[in-house]
């Protein structure tokens, strides 16, 4: 059989695509394989270390499901679930899915179930609605980086280059959760540390999870 029938691009809708995918069972080999299909159809993702690859990937999917839901009203929508166990890495990366998940029209679920670290607390406050595990646990620092062998002037471009970054990440964590600008300039030098039941209180996580969502 032609692929889609020989119909027309234009003719053609994610859900066809995604029907010929799930259908397509000759590759399928171990349960690796079902668990990511079944992820696809879940709208599940997952993001461990994060760097611009991974970036780009999450934010190509949150906007197919976008474009998939076209029509559908914001409450009928099924959402789509970011689970994170995350010791960081790339600002530009985590800022890439956290504006991703903040221009989502389809409601984004961000979930701890392990550690959201540096860049993965980035992305996870940016979540419509934030879930933890009871045990996870969260770190907040304005993180480091290597300039390697550079001179003077190229150095002095990516400090203000880097500040601006810095500054990217500070109005998100004020915006999207209760820490206070006083407070934030208490723990931005310093690597800090706190666990679900203190997230809760500082309005970083709207709720520990006693079962899976």
């Amino acid at each position: 059989m032609a692929f889609m029938d020989n119909r027309e691009l234009s003719q053609i809708s994610p859900t066809d695509l995604i029907k010929v995918c799930m259908d397509n069972t000759s590759d399928i080999k171990d349960l690796d394989t079902v668990s990511e299909r079944w992820d696809i159809l879940e709208r599940v993702m997952l993001v461990n270390d994060i760097d611009e690859a991974v970036a780009d990937a999450i934010s190509h999917l949150i906007r197919f499901w976008n474009r998939m839901d076209q029509g559908v009203p914001i409450h009928e929508r099924k959402p789509i679930k970011i689970y994170i166990d995350s010791c960081g890495g790339s600002l530009v990366g985590a800022l890439t899915i956290a504006d991703s998940i903040q221009m989502s029209d389809t409601p984004v679920y961000t979930i701890n179930m392990g550690a959201a670290y540096s860049g993965g607390l980035l992305v996870f406050v940016a979540g419509h609605m934030r879930y933890a595990y009871k045990s996870a646990s969260f770190l907040f620092h304005e993180g480091s980086t290597n300039t390697g062998a550079i001179d003077a002037g190229k150095f002095r471009n990516f400090a203000g280059y880097y500040e601006n970054l810095i500054k990217k990440m500070k109005d998100y964590i004020l915006e999207l959760t209760e820490i206070t600008e006083e407070e934030y300039k208490e723990i931005r030098n310093d690597d800090y540390w706190f666990f679900a039941d203190e997230a809760i209180e500082k309005g970083v996580c709207d709720e520990i999870m006693e079962a899976f969502i």
